[in-house]
């Protein structure tokens, strides 16, 4: 009796082939949801009255596509300092004297921006503000956009599974 080891070859065959489609898929998928994902922190990170609140916004950045030993990856971040703070919220000291800077004329909180003439700020224009709160809460921008974007992972997961099937026959 002999085998025919013809139906084997074909189904391995279907299978790489298949793998390779999975592959190609995985990484064109996470690169979308990657995309969005930095779209969203972006456009929903605030600009404060914090002098170096506009650099946060514009901070965000994504790293490209890996593969790793895992799988595939892609990273979203903010390397600005103080994006933990401003994530997760921060404690501060009620009563505590800050310096907004502005420019002259601008006023902010009812106040007109004056120029300082001694001091660490000497020369620049703004105002003083007394720290009010005990705490400030986070925004929850980057754990907000990560739960939409596992959603569009597992998704894009279940179509890609759907494909490998379709694939295998």
């Amino acid at each position: 009796m002999m085998i025919d080891p013809k139906p084997f070859i074909e189904f391995t065959e279907r299978l790489k082939k298949a793998q390779k489609i999975a592959d190609a898929e995985s990484k064109t998928q996470l690169n979308r949801i990657t995309d969005r994902h930095w779209k969203r922190c972006k456009d929903n990170t605030a600009t404060g009255s914090s002098p170096d609140s506009p650099t946060l916004a514009p901070a965000w950045d994504r790293s490209g596509v890996v593969e790793t030993s895992e799988g595939v990856q892609a990273e979203v971040f903010n390397p600005v300092e103080y994006a933990a703070y401003y994530e997760y919220g921060h404690r501060q000291t009620p009563g505590r004297l800050i310096f907004i800077e502005l420019h002259p004329g601008e006023s902010k909180y009812g106040q007109a921006a004056k120029l300082v003439k001694t001091g660490k700020h000497a020369g620049k224009w703004g105002i003083w503000f007394k720290l009010k709160k005990p705490y400030v809460k986070g925004a929850f921008v980057m754990t907000d956009s990560e739960q939409k974007a596992q959603q569009e992972l597992d998704r894009a997961a279940k179509r890609i599974e759907d494909a490998i099937r379709k694939g295998i026959g």
